[in-house]
């Protein structure tokens, strides 16, 4: 709950050519929303940014009716306001260039939601995608992180889906009003994020899922995260403004490499080109979060010193490609009921995982 009255901050952020820059400076400099409103004319002309015809605004343009409409939507959709100088307002987000003045949410804020890294990613990742997102997802809430993403059709829906179906928490950015969500086949998934996290926006109840506030929403999902993951994208893809975004936060930049010969990873393998880091498995996540996260997340590095011999010699030749278990028995020159005991092990501690086909990956 926000420490200021919800009426009157609406009524400040009504006003025609105040946004979130402008509140901050008034607000910090006045004291609260409802003395902003209150305040003489040469008061506000004196707070930094505010000349004579924005304190006429304030003093004459509040719009009684947009406000009286936002209150009657955030009841009825049972939506909360969270804002700048709220206790719970996002740690990490107050740090960025550009913060929201306040957001709409549903659901919690939590302080573990400090621990937290986006994914992002293409809208139509091919099963190489699909199957790294929902690994990394899984990982990264058993590890302790709240996954942010976008609720974006592809790579940001399966990162939601994965975190919620391994009872992680996960944070939903929208380029829209929480009573309008998009895509529309993913109400369901909105509903199931609710209870495992928060749907967060900084639009306007009723606003529509316009393509031009997707770009702006974008600084939010970084802003929210230590770092962000792009699994797979394109050089067109929206991701890559995510990625480009968190390097001016100053947060780390995380790219899953692909194919060469994959449309769907010329944007990864570039950002790895231009310095971010590779990552082959949760461990090069970890390691490079370390000193930030406040202890060592270490579950997936511990289930791999405890491995023995035949173990450790099967998860060495397992990669992201899959592989046959005849060629696991060549090039580990082990019995197959050695190799077979010791893949059903491996798949349990969460290591691997096996396909159709006799086929093994590494996770």
């Amino acid at each position: 709950m926000t420490p200021f009255d919800i009426v009157s901050l609406l009524k400040l952020y009504s006003i025609p050519g105040i946004g979130s820059g402008r509140m901050r400076n008034l607000i910090g400099a006045i004291g609260s929303p409802q003395k902003v409103l209150d305040a003489p004319l040469q008061r506000l002309i004196s707070v930094p940014g505010i000349d004579r015809v924005m304190a006429l605004k304030i003093k004459r343009e509040v719009d009684e009716t947009f406000v009286e409409n936002q209150i009657k939507l955030l009841h009825k959709h049972k939506v909360r306001i969270v804002s700048f100088w709220d206790e719970n307002y996002p740690r990490l987000l107050k740090k960025i260039y550009d913060p929201p003045a306040f957001l709409f949410y549903k659901g919690t804020i939590l302080p573990e939601d400090d621990t937290t890294l986006a994914i992002v990613g293409t809208r139509i990742p091919t099963p190489y995608g699909k199957m790294v997102t929902e690994l990394i997802s899984k990982e990264l809430v058993e590890n302790g992180f709240t996954v942010v993403s976008g609720l974006a059709r592809g790579v940001d829906t399966i990162a939601h889906q994965s975190a919620v179906k391994n009872n992680g928490r996960t944070l939903a950015i929208l380029g829209s009003g929480l009573d309008k969500i998009y895509p529309p086949e993913n109400k369901k998934l909105a509903g199931e994020i609710e209870q495992k996290g928060s749907l967060i926006s900084e639009y306007p109840m009723g606003t529509k899922p316009d393509a031009g506030n997707f770009p702006r929403r974008n600084r939010i999902i970084s802003g929210l995260s230590m770092g962000v993951l792009i699994t797979e994208a394109g050089m067109k893809s929206g991701a890559l403004i995510t990625a480009f975004q968190a390097l001016e936060q100053n947060r780390e930049v995380f790219a899953i490499p692909g194919p060469i010969n994959s449309g769907k990873s010329t944007g990864t393998n570039q950002l790895i080109k231009e310095g971010a880091k590779l990552v082959q498995n949760i461990l090069d996540i970890l390691r490079e979060l370390e000193g930030q996260i406040g202890y060592k997340a270490k579950k997936t590095e511990q289930n791999i010193t405890s491995l023995n011999d035949v173990e450790k010699d099967i998860y060495t030749v397992l990669g992201a490609e899959p592989l046959h278990v005849d060629q696991i028995v060549l090039q580990t020159r082990k019995s197959i009921p050695e190799i077979l005991v010791a893949l059903l092990t491996l798949e349990l501690m969460g290591l691997t995982r096996q396909l159709s086909g006799k086929m093994f990956i590494r996770i």
